[in-house]
């Protein structure tokens, strides 16, 4: 049996600025993200992974530190958001008006300034997924948002350009069991913040 629990990072500095980060604006967890690190941890006491993988950024591996010994893979990387990254939904929105809007609506059909298009993304998200379907073991694996989206509109057989459809809380659960096919167990499961959920209306996704 393979057990594949995917979770959004905990909230950084950065999210709760309102700041995309893509691969080169990595900041540590904010106040808020500390606590939800914890909670996660708390959450997975009684589990043990066989794997504990992390996306290499300093957001993604501050949250894995506390559910077991990290690897880092950087098939779990981020968007490269090009000439976004360290710009706030504000700046954007002013500087590229038109990509912003097509961002929100049809992602599908972005490429970011100086970055990669989002079907990349998409891409390295399922070779990485379809990957790990093929080894047995429970592993945690700690990334971004956008990899996590594109993974699930994919098994649902859905547009890449409903990936923003998906909100996911920071340190949300998805658990992905692999069957023939893949099976969905549950999306987004954030039981374990009880009061201390993000704002999602404040962050760059």
């Amino acid at each position: 049996m393979t057990k594949i629990f995917l979770i959004r990072h905990a909230e950084s500095l950065a999210n709760a600025a309102g700041i995309y980060q893509g691969q080169t604006y990595d900041t540590d967890l904010s106040p808020l993200g500390r606590h939800q690190a914890r909670a996660l941890s708390d959450r997975f006491r009684a589990q043990n992974f066989d794997r504990v993988i992390s996306s290499p950024l300093r957001r993604a591996v501050q949250t894995a530190s506390g559910l077991g010994r990290v690897e880092t893979d950087t098939g779990l990387l981020e968007t490269n958001h090009g000439a976004w990254e360290g710009l706030s939904k504000s700046e954007i929105s002013a500087r590229w008006p038109d990509l912003y809007h097509c961002w929100l609506t049809c992602p599908a059909e972005v490429v970011f300034p100086g970055g990669e298009a989002f079907t990349e993304t998409a891409t390295r998200a399922m070779t990485w997924f379809w990957q790990i379907t093929r080894r047995s073991g429970s592993f945690a694996v700690i990334t971004h948002i956008n990899i996590i989206q594109s993974i699930i509109v994919n098994l649902l057989n859905s547009d890449l350009n409903r990936t923003l459809d998906y909100p996911l809380q920071p340190t949300g659960v998805s658990l992905f069991t692999a069957h023939s096919p893949v099976r969905i167990e549950y999306l987004n499961d954030f039981s374990h913040l009880k009061s201390i959920k993000s704002d999602l209306s404040t962050h760059a996704l």
